[in-house]
């Protein structure tokens, strides 16, 4: 999910019982020649190019982790994917996205109407990495039309093939057309096909199994609204779920400016006053103040916040010059409101999280997933 899917809230879906957890997009050239560094106080394993946080990853998630690609060209797709096998579990290529960023680049759903380029990305990766490689699209209005395609990228060897079951003209706001994956399963008996759209309840993991025999579910907007949605005992309370996003939001010292956009789309009261005070937050501690959690803030928040602003790194970036230091202070301290809509804001669906995990660990584009049962999802 596009600036949902970062570590805080990929870690919160995991202890709520996600298999699974993807990146948001990375666009291939955006991570391709950043720096690998290990903060040694908090484990955090951040990529940074241009004295930025492109990716960030907690090795305790490193079996359940699927990084999300976007590309446009093989060899530099493949530089990618070099870059951050050693942490991750898998590779994803974005090939549904309808943003205009993803388009206007070749990358998502413009892959699609490339397949001799989308079916190349997939092949050099196939064969060069060591670890999984999966892939999301979305349907063509043409039933035909879309089979040869999954025949196509199927046959390149991934390991699984994710289906957003919308097209790319069709906005979140319409329905999915889940019955469209019938076909697909159908054609791909052996290869694991996930279904993405409209998954909402831990309950719509079943139906989905029940009603279109795929093997497993992923959701992004359900998440987004309330990780929770992976707890086979069912919901916690939004606010409850917004409450403990924060406080991993500030022991891993996610940037702040994300952050707050993430508990934004999250909050369960928008008129409420502490809302308005979470919209207005410029900063980690007036954010803590607004969810409730002042004390928290003072007891281990602003040292955990000043101990990330000064990382103590190991590897090939571990010597970060001074004025890198204060950047990243400024990044987790010094929001600007004015960057993040008052209103929520439309979330992308994209993956986020999936289920069962052993449709994507293994080696092969046939691994047994169905000896699983599945737990939940993320789209």
């Amino acid at each position: 999910m596009v600036r949902i899917g970062s570590l805080p809230m990929r870690l919160l879906c995991l202890e709520y019982g996600a298999d699974l957890v993807w990146s948001p997009e990375i666009v291939d050239k955006s991570i391709v020649g950043a720096e690998r560094v290990v903060d040694e106080k908090s484990g955090i394993i951040s990529y940074i190019k241009n004295d930025k946080d492109v990716f960030a990853t907690l090795p305790s998630e490193k079996d359940k982790l699927i990084f999300q690609l976007g590309a446009a060209e093989p060899e530099m797709a493949l530089a990618a994917a070099k870059t951050v096998e050693q942490d991750v579990s898998g590779i994803d290529l974005n090939c549904g996205c309808p943003k205009s960023f993803s388009i206007l680049g070749g990358m998502g759903a413009a892959l699609m109407a490339d397949p001799d380029r989308l079916c190349a990305i997939l092949d050099i990766l196939v064969k060069n990495l060591n670890v999984p490689v999966t892939c999301k699209i979305r349907i063509f209005d043409d039933v035909e039309k879309t089979l040869e395609l999954v025949r196509r990228i199927a046959a390149t060897g991934i390991t699984a093939l994710t289906v957003h079951c919308r097209t790319r003209a069709m906005r979140p706001s319409e329905k999915a057309v889940w019955g469209r994956l019938r076909d697909i399963v159908k054609e791909l008996p052996d290869l694991p096909i996930i279904l993405n759209g409209d998954v909402f309840e831990y309950k719509d993991v079943q139906r989905a199994r029940d009603r279109i025999g795929v093997t497993s579910v992923m959701t992004a907007r359900g998440a987004a609204a309330n990780p929770s949605i992976f707890r086979a005992e069912g919901k916690l309370s939004a606010m409850h779920t917004a409450v403990e996003l924060t406080k991993i939001c500030v022991r891993t010292s996610n940037i702040f400016l994300n952050t707050k956009f993430i508990l934004l789309q999250m909050h369960p009261e928008t008129k409420s006053d502490d809302y308005i005070r979470l919209r207005s937050s410029r900063r980690y501690k007036e954010m803590c103040e607004a969810m409730g959690l002042a004390e928290f803030y003072e007891s281990e928040g602003a040292q955990l916040i000043n101990d990330r602003a000064e990382p103590a790194g190991t590897g090939k970036g571990a010597s970060k010059t001074s004025a890198v230091k204060r950047a990243k202070k400024r990044e987790l301290e010094d929001g600007d409101s004015k960057a993040v809509h008052a209103s929520k804001a439309p979330i992308n669906e994209g993956p986020v999280v999936l289920e069962p995990a052993d449709a994507v660990e293994g080696s092969g584009p046939t691994d047994a997933a169905e000896e699983r049962p599945a737990k939940r999802i993320k789209a």
